[in-house]
């Protein structure tokens, strides 16, 4: 049997969880491993709703239906998830690795942030002569950065020169913070200094293209390298020097530490070497063409097949409004075209986003209800039929029956704090590192809150509709739905070749009832007979208040001839039962006249009333002797 490997990530990591999955994706093939990837988009500064909508996706599995797990803590940017972590690992018998991110009692890897950045600084110092550093590192307390700093100041006074403190700034990992030190640099001294070492690639980009604009150019006028290697500095101009954490060996690395503790044996944590990798932005390499520019194209050609993708999706489930039709729809459309979701493609919603009641108030807000419903679910390409699944059941579903091992990434699917499901995809990994996993996600909750708005305008007009065909004391069909509901669906029935029945219920004496004991009594009369009604027939069949104390039954015939005379006698002896049940003081019975409407006859309505008011009469002859002789 395949063995099964969770992996739980940070999606915003983009580019070091895609080399990272890579990694895991490769071993995997060559051990038959099956790896699902729970990959979620929360944001620090996103709503507390959201945030918990986003984290949803970690709790769905039950971390001991796997046999390894793999976290990519450091790629996390809520507290609350690795929290759960550390007491969810509490008890996870398998074995888990965590990759740069300590749990305790978990082994774990690291990559080495000062010989990276040792082997950086010591080339930009020995091969370029750089004297005057300014080092641009991410928050002050975070370990990594303070490693990479550690760095720079050792080989700085190893080579007989120092960094200052004003030398040092400390930003949050992005563009704006970096470009913000770099112009007060500028204002103070009035001049650049021989080098700018970043603690991160993004903040690299940032001061180069800030320089850029001032008229500034690089390495001639200054040095610029980065961290983390990431695939947009070769496609960078110039190609920015920086280090590489060889995150695909650290995928590789920790499925293999897994495969060793499924064996039985010890864990400890490793740590792995990093590489500086010199280029143009250091001054070590000729200036060329840049070899990516060509890609340019191949990217608008595939932002055009993208947007082409998504307006599909979005034709197709526009006007959907249940749950069948959203299934049809996505099934149909995605067996055709599955470049993103891939050949194994799953959505799973919460039986209660196809109704509505007060909003969306219905809709959990953490966690997922023990069943979902399957829609628009692909196997190896081939749609499959919607259906109602255990949600624990829902997890493994397209990996299943499957020989070969495969990679399986879930999503969250949501609106505002208000869970709908989530997804599971199987397409490349590219979709992550090119952030279409995000693009696909954001607009796959936009066009499902398009589809519970749909579901909302069709519950509305139904209750309008129901407004004008309801009967607002007894809750039964007025006359206007009689005539809507019951007689075309009696008509149809019997153009189909089936038995069809119609009786007329009249309360006896009801004038009596009114003048002797008030209309409150009267109401509660009505009411009464309309529940004995609803209960006593077929669900299928319509009850509705056909005059002032006069109801309609109609309905099929399902099995056999219809026992008119038994039906008459069981609503009789039903109502007497709910009356002496709800203590009612009053006088109660109802005349009950019932008529075939068979296959054979032509269909005449006012024919078939006449006849069932003729023999509701003469039963209600015999119940008015009844009651004048007992008065």
């Amino acid at each position: 049997m395949k063995k099964k490997v969770a992996v739980f990530a940070g999606g915003w990591s983009f580019e070091y969880v895609k080399e990272v999955l890579s990694g895991i994706e490769k071993v995997a093939k060559e051990e038959n491993i099956d790896v699902f990837a729970f990959v979620n988009y929360s944001l620090r500064w996103d709503s507390q709703a959201q945030c918990e909508a986003e984290f949803n996706i970690f709790t769905l599995p039950d971390l001991n239906d796997f046999d390894g797990i793999i976290i990519l803590g450091n790629s996390m940017n809520l507290e609350m998830e690795t929290e759960y972590f550390k007491e969810k690992l509490k008890t996870v018998k398998c074995p888990v690795v965590s990759v740069e991110y300590e749990f305790e009692n978990v082994p774990s890897i690291f990559t080495d942030n000062y010989a990276g950045m040792r082997e950086l600084v010591e080339h930009i110092v020995t091969e370029h002569g750089v004297r005057e550093i300014l080092f641009i590192g991410g928050p002050e307390e975070h370990v990594e950065s303070a490693e990479r700093l550690r760095a720079v100041k050792e080989v700085a006074q190893e080579n007989g020169f120092c960094v200052p403190e004003e030398n040092i700034k400390y930003g949050d990992w992005g563009m704006a913070s970096a470009m913000e030190h770099v112009s007060a640099w500028l204002k103070e001294y009035g001049k650049l200094p021989e080098a700018i070492v970043c603690a991160n690639d993004v903040m690299a980009f940032g001061v180069a293209n800030s320089l850029a604009e001032m008229g500034y150019h690089v390495p001639e006028d200054v040095i610029i390298t980065g961290y983390d290697c990431l695939t947009q500095t070769r496609e960078f101009h110039p190609i920015l020097a920086s280090v590489s954490h060889e995150w695909g060996s650290m995928g590789g690395k920790a499925i293999r530490m897994l495969l060793d503790g499924m064996q039985g044996k010890k864990l400890q944590s490793v740590l792995l070497n990093t590489r500086f990798i010199p280029n143009e932005s250091c001054g070590c390499c000729e200036e060329k063409e840049n070899p990516h520019q060509g890609e340019n194209f191949f990217k608008l050609r595939d932002s055009i097949v993208l947007d082409s993708h998504f307006r599909s999706i979005y034709l197709y489930i526009r006007k959907n409004e249940t749950k069948e039709q959203l299934s049809d729809s996505l099934a149909t459309l995605f067996e055709r075209e599955h470049d993103i979701e891939g050949e194994n493609f799953m959505l799973c919603l919460d039986s209660e986003f196809f109704h509505i009641e007060e909003g969306d108030a219905n809709l959990r807000t953490r966690g997922y209800s023990e069943e979902l419903a399957v829609v628009g679910a692909l196997k190896d390409g081939q749609k499959q039929p919607h259906k109602m699944m255990k949600t624990e059941d829902t997890v493994f579903y397209l990996a299943k029956g499957k020989e070969t091992s495969g990679l399986y990434m879930y999503v969250p699917m949501y609106s505002d704090s208000k869970t709908y499901g989530y997804a599971v995809l199987t397409g490349d990994l590219e979709i992550i590192h090119n952030n279409r996993l995000y693009i696909w996600t954001r607009h796959m909750n936009q066009y499902l809150e398009q589809v519970r708005r749909n579901i909302m305008i069709a519950d509305l007009t139904e209750r309008l509709t129901n407004l004008s065909v309801m009967d607002t004391l007894t809750g039964v069909y007025n006359r206007a739905g009689c005539e809507r509901i019951a007689y075309p669906m009696l008509q149809e029935w019997k153009d189909k070749g089936g038995l069809g029945v119609i009786f007329l219920v009249d309360i006896d004496k009801m004038k009596n009832i009114n003048d002797q004991s008030g209309h409150a009594n009267g109401d509660l009369a009505l009411r009464t007979v309309a529940s004995v009604l609803r209960t006593e027939m077929p669900r299928d069949w319509v009850v509705s208040r056909f005059g002032g104390d006069e109801f309609l039954v109609g309905g099929r015939v399902v099995d056999g001839e219809i026992d008119i005379e038994g039906i008459c006698q069981a609503i009789q002896d039903r109502l007497a039962k709910e009356v002496e049940k709800r203590g009612i003081n009053f006088h109660l019975t109802v005349s009950v006249g019932g008529v075939p409407i068979r296959p054979e006859d032509e269909f005449d309505i006012e024919k078939y009333l006449q006849l069932a008011d003729e023999s509701m009469y003469r039963m209600k002859d015999k119940h008015h002797k009844i009651m004048e002789e007992e008065m």
